[in-house]
């Protein structure tokens, strides 16, 4: 019979990132999709890379997706993705760009909102 609490971690979030050495140069927001490198080596990871390295066995996510998996606040799982990816075991790359519609378009559309 379990209780109605929740179990805590052991081991405190931010120490998912602690060891990490994370590249300036390297930019990750929220929207950033993460992949695995093609050459990339698992061995020597701790426990939260190797969570990270399973989850995106099946696919890309972005860095939001595998903080939401991981249980992870995402400035932990941002942390962990650039420092694995200055480490060359995980690549990053922009989202697609959303084709937007047209303005007068949506200004029609706010026209005729207002009209009612």
């Amino acid at each position: 019979m379990t209780s109605g609490r929740q179990r805590r971690r052991v081991v405190p979030d931010y120490m998912a990132a602690a060891r990490l050495t994370v590249p300036e140069h390297i930019s990750v927001e929220r929207t950033t999709l993460v992949y695995i490198a093609p050459d990339a080596g698992t061995n020597g990871l701790d426990p939260p890379g190797s969570h990270l390295l399973a989850l995106l066995r099946d696919g890309p996510l972005s860095v939001y997706e595998c903080a939401a998996h991981l249980g992870l606040p995402y400035c932990v799982v941002r942390l962990l993705v650039a420092g694995l990816v200055g480490g060359g075991t995980l690549l990053t790359r922009d989202p697609p760009a959303a084709d937007l519609p047209d303005i007068e378009i949506l200004e029609l559309v706010l026209s005729g909102l207002r009209a009612l």
